[in-house]
């Protein structure tokens, strides 16, 4: 019984887990935009968004938001709906975290 669990358990940490990606869509001198597909259970690095950004969900959810100091915030974003966004401020940094079981896929818009 003992040597089945170790073969699941090593067979479940050699499954490749999904990360989040970023698919380009274009840039220009105005503005750059991508596709962010953000799978369940998955987090971003610490980054920030020094522009004004417009985000387009493609397939919405719920997507927490948290600060480097530990700031937890969540936005619902709902299909088809488009969001505004001011640049963060100064110094600020976040990551994203999609702790849901569904995959979430923005298209996102940033000013230059």
């Amino acid at each position: 019984m003992i040597a089945r669990l170790a073969v699941v358990a090593f067979l479940i940490a050699q499954t490749p887990r999904a990360e989040m990606r970023r698919v380009p869509q274009f840039d220009n001198q105005r503005a750059t935009s991508w596709t962010s597909v953000i799978p369940p259970h998955t987090e971003s690095t610490l980054h920030r968004h020094d522009r004004y950004r417009a985000i387009v969900a493609i397939v919405g959810g719920d997507l927490k938001t948290v600060t480097a100091d530990g700031k937890t915030t969540v936005t619902h974003y709902e299909t088809g709906k488009a969001y505004w966004f001011d640049p963060m401020p100064a110094g600020e940094m976040h990551k994203d975290v999609n702790d849901t079981d569904r995959t979430i896929e923005l298209i996102v818009i940033e000013n230059k």
